[in-house]
């Protein structure tokens, strides 16, 4: 014998609308130039953070992966990069004029920017340098097109040798930063994935 269901009661209609609705809001819609004007005051008054993560590497035939570490205090920063297995790991120490690395196999190299020093040491290309602004929703000097998202929000931008998406934004004390973004140049990818947000002096 079949049984008729019931209707969902009004309550429960209406508290699922005000699920999505809030679902929805967490993209902060914003008109585009807006949206970066916030996001650049955001890091004026909170120029101490870290993140940690993984960043996956492939160049369409090979791919790799590491995992890190970043700190930053202004234009200051540090990261701590280790391979999954064979315990390489590398430091690295870059402000706007100078970069120094130290680590597995390399010992110590120095240079103005970090990104060669990345390359000469790990083997893989990866822009360190327009991900200290990317990774905060920010464009680099001299970063090229920026795109947005129908909402306002940053969705990407093309610069003069790589080509960023922005895959995940998450709220993070009440401020929605990214989370995943995918980077690419010629035939190789950039995969950066971001475990958390952390503001104010490391402990």
């Amino acid at each position: 014998m079949s049984q008729r269901v019931a209707p969902a009661p009004r309550a429960v209609i209406a508290l699922a609308a005000c699920l999505v609705l809030a679902a929805c809001a967490t993209r902060e819609p914003r008109p585009a130039g807006a949206w970066l004007d916030e996001r650049q005051a955001w890091f004026d008054a909170h120029p101490q953070w870290q993140i940690s993560g993984r960043v996956s590497l492939s160049d369409g035939q090979r791919g790799g992966s590491l995992g890190f570490n970043w700190e930053a205090e202004g234009d200051e920063h540090r990261i701590h990069l280790r391979t999954s297995a064979g315990g390489r790991q590398w430091r690295l120490r870059f402000s706007p004029n100078e970069a120094v690395l130290e680590g597995s196999e390399v010992e110590r190299l120095s240079g103005y920017s970090p990104d060669p020093l990345v390359e000469q040491a790990v083997g893989w290309p990866i822009p360190v340098y327009a991900l200290s602004w990317w990774i905060r929703g920010l464009v680099p000097p001299r970063g090229g097109d920026v795109r947005f998202a129908d909402d306002g929000t940053l969705a990407g931008m093309t610069g003069p040798v790589w080509t960023l998406e922005y895959q995940r934004f998450n709220q993070v004390e009440g401020r929605l930063l990214p989370t995943r973004m995918e980077a690419r140049s010629d035939r190789y990818t950039v995969r950066l994935a971001i475990r958390d947000w952390q503001f104010g002096p490391s402990e």
